[in-house]
């Protein structure tokens, strides 16, 4: 038996950086999870729109995994995700966004839409927390009558 370890074999641990195939990271799987229906390399979310729309001929790709997820920038996920869903977004800051990923926004676009309607994202994020403590207060009220 040899101690010797391997590249591959070697012993990472949580912290290391991990080293994805670009295959596996563009790739675009059916909503059951069980088949690669397409790829996009996060570069133009026009050609995302066209490989969607390629694969919607004949399947249904799985939008709530599209890749490169990473290229949202991190202020317009998970609240602003609830109210504008935002599926993927380029590296030059375009996205596609709507309930049925329908519309082609950039993130400056986004955040404008934000800016004039709540007077900003974090503005939009502090309202949506303040409703959601109110509705459990009224809540565990009700529970205490």
């Amino acid at each position: 038996m040899s101690n010797i370890v391997s590249e591959d074999n070697k012993r990472r641990f949580s912290l290391d950086k991990v080293v994805v195939d670009p295959k596996v990271a563009n790739r675009i799987i059916s909503a059951d999870g069980d088949d690669e229906l397409g790829s996009w390399n996060g570069e133009s979310i026009e050609d995302l729109v066209k490989e969607i729309d390629r694969i919607e001929e004949t399947a249904d790709p799985n939008y709530a995994s599209l890749p490169h997820g990473n290229n949202i920038p991190e202020d317009l996920r998970e609240e602003i995700a609830k109210d504008l869903p935002i599926w993927a977004c380029d590296v030059s800051g375009n996205c596609l966004v709507g309930e049925t990923a329908d519309k082609i926004r950039s993130v400056d676009q986004i955040r404008a839409r934000y800016e004039k309607k709540y007077g900003g994202v974090e503005a939009f994020k502090e309202k949506l927390h303040k409703e959601i403590e109110e509705r459990n207060a009224k809540l565990r009220l009700k529970d205490s009558e």
